[in-house]
């Protein structure tokens, strides 16, 4: 399975193998993930069983972080692999890259594989705002603010954030709380056809970012009185410098009402968030495991490369943080799989590794050389070899702050 995004590469020359057909890329991007996955342990409740299928038949990157906390700079970097210091893209409120950027020249993955020949399709959220490059034109855009169908009034917290929500739509059923189950559909579809160019498709799922909209039948997998609450001691953050402290968001300052981790306690809604959004991964894994499925027994499954990822991780309550924006292991580290041909089946690769790896490990199986130097490296030496070291330390930046990922310091 062979598909890859991104929204910087740099342009193309393709070297192929003679008389060997170009592999096809199916690239998953999944929104706030974090390590709440079944085959990564993070919490004893997660159900996960297609994401725990997928990472038995691949390897999966059990140590895999993001290149940054947030949405904007982490797709930006991985989709051009270039760091987001090197395209200056870090923060969310950051512009689309061609308007501000050191390097507006960037070439996206699906622009550099579009030039090469390839035929490019994506679903979802795939890259975070702005267009999709103009050699890529079937690429279909991401609409930031679609995260789900929205509900008036909204179900338990009725102030701050606009997307801060959860709970079972009165419809009760998985199109009326999520657009996922319709951008399954599109890849499926997508899948099925008998393309007359190699392809990269990506499906960018919405789930489980915020809002915990999800059916019933989700929630009732994760009764509250059994779910587990993290471990959060009440002056984990007392030694931390001013950075770890600080209000990120609106919604992170103390105030009557507004959400944060002291406004769980009092409110007794932590399990009630835990719930949502473990019922939400488990949603989306459903979707996902469609779209296996249909890859399983379509035309392009025995030559298709599959990579997922999720943009970054989340807090619920963990170092007693809610959301994304910090640069703790929790907010970084990010569920990581690829599986294709010639990748062996039911590998744990525990070192440290970047999303930086994604453009260039596409391009490298694609045979496509990028036109500039890119800040990534291929993981395709450690895909052949799971054995092999890597060498290459990961690199996290939120705004002007950085984190250094080492096998064993932070």
């Amino acid at each position: 399975m062979r598909w890859l995004l991104a929204v910087g590469l740099m342009a193309t020359a393709v070297t192929m193998r003679a008389a060997e057909p170009r592999p096809n890329f199916l690239v998953i991007a999944i929104d706030d993930l974090n390590d709440y996955v079944g085959c990564l342990g993070g919490h004893p409740n997660a159900i996960t069983p297609n994401i725990d299928r997928l990472a038995a038949r691949g390897v999966l990157f059990t140590r895999a972080y993001c290149n940054s906390p947030v949405c904007q700079p982490s797709r930006t970097s991985l989709w051009t692999g270039l760091r987001p210091t090197t395209i200056d893209i870090t923060a969310n409120r950051s512009k689309w890259f061609r308007e501000q950027s050191r390097r507006p020249d960037a070439v996206s993955l699906p622009k550099a594989l579009a030039s090469a020949g390839y035929s490019t399709l994506g679903f979802g959220k795939l890259f975070h705002v702005g267009r999709p490059d103009e050699s890529a034109v079937e690429w279909q855009r991401s609409n930031i603010s679609s995260y789900g169908p929205r509900q008036k009034p909204k179900l338990n917290y009725d102030q701050g954030d606009a997307i801060t929500d959860w709970g079972v739509p009165p419809k009760d059923r998985d199109h009326a709380a999520s657009f996922d189950p319709i951008i399954a559909d599109r890849t499926i579809a997508a899948l099925g056809d008998r393309h007359s160019r190699p392809l990269l498709l990506g499906c960018g799922f919405y789930g489980p970012h915020t809002l915990l909209y999800a059916a019933g039948k989700w929630f009732d997998m994760f009764p509250k009185a059994t779910i587990k609450l993290p471990k959060t001691p009440p002056n984990d953050n007392d030694d931390l410098v001013y950075f770890g402290r600080r209000p990120r968001r609106p919604q992170d300052v103390e105030a009557p009402g507004v959400f944060t981790q002291d406004w769980t306690e009092r409110t007794g809604t932590w399990k009630d968030v835990l719930q949502a959004y473990l019922a939400c991964t488990t949603a989306m894994d459903f979707q996902l495991g469609r779209v296996l499925e249909a890859l399983d027994r379509g035309p392009h499954a025995d030559n298709t490369y599959v990579i997922l990822f999720s943009d970054h991780g989340w807090h619920l309550g963990e170092k007693r943080h809610w959301g994304k924006a910090a640069l703790w292991e929790q907010t970084t580290r990010v569920p990581m799989i690829v599986a294709g041909p010639g990748i062996p089946s039911g590998v744990r690769y525990d070192q440290p590794v970047d999303l930086l790896t994604i453009a260039p490990t596409i391009l490298d199986y694609a045979g496509v050389q990028p036109a500039g130097n890119l800040d990534g490296n291929s993981l395709r030496p450690v895909l052949e070899n799971p054995k092999r070291d890597w060498p290459h330390p990961v690199l996290t930046t939120f705004v002007d702050h950085h984190a250094l990922r080492t096998p064993r310091w932070r």
